[in-house]
């Protein structure tokens, strides 16, 4: 027989997001063996080798990069977030820090949701009739300064429960990771401004599950 060529795993990738359209399930998936091979005891030079990339690479791409509350999202609850979920709330830290805020409020993790409108979470509220443009001016108000921001940014405990919403909905769900469309639908149920926005907006939780739901068994049968 003869000898197989190696093949990267980002030429896979980017074999899989040609025909899928979207690289957030792909983000998923990889997020999910790279928590696995740390709990194994992989490096991050191991990592980075496997994927194709350096070292450095791979630690900017699958660890958060802001100054945040560590005990609230750095331990082994939120290991499964997937680095698209992860970067939403490292922008909410800085939304906050940005704001002069002195922590992190739903609010900023909506603005943090956003700011990247590939995700499933920002295309859902697209579909929604809820534009990330009208939602950011909902939310001038509420996320105007409330204190003099710096350093690590503790979350409240708003968002505290949040992100432990954030986690039921993909038990919930049947899911072995946490996205972004899992961050948007604990969202519908935040009692702050960050939910009153959305619900203004005019969008609803069956709808948006639906939309995901489907958007996420069409993707698979593509793979």
């Amino acid at each position: 027989m003869a000898d197989q060529v190696p093949v990267r795993l980002d030429d896979l990738l980017e074999a899989a997001r040609s025909s899928s359209g979207s690289d957030e399930p792909l983000d998923h998936l990889v997020g999910h063996f790279v928590d696995q091979a740390r709990r194994a005891g992989a490096s991050w030079t191991d990592i980075g080798g496997a994927l194709g990339v350096s070292k450095q690479a791979a630690q900017q791409r699958f660890v958060a990069r802001a100054a945040v509350d560590a005990d609230a999202f750095t331990g082994p609850r939120f290991a499964r977030f997937t680095p698209r979920a992860r970067e939403a709330v490292v922008r909410a830290a800085s939304h906050a820090a940005a704001a002069g805020a002195g922590s992190v409020e739903p609010e900023h993790v909506l603005l943090g949701l956003l700011d990247d409108p590939g995700s499933l979470a920002t295309r859902a509220l697209e579909v929604a009739g809820a534009p990330a443009d009208r939602l950011r001016e909902r939310l001038a108000v509420a996320s105007a300064a409330t204190g003099a921001g710096g350093g690590h940014l503790p979350f409240t405990n708003g968002s505290k429960l949040l992100l432990e919403r954030t986690l039921r909905e993909s038990l919930r769900l049947g899911h072995n990771y946490v996205g972004t469309e899992h961050v948007l639908l604990a969202l519908l149920d935040d009692e702050g401004a960050a939910g009153a926005a959305i619900r203004e907006a005019g969008v609803g939780r069956p709808a948006i599950e639906s939309w995901v739901v489907r958007q996420l068994q069409e993707l698979m049968r593509q793979q």
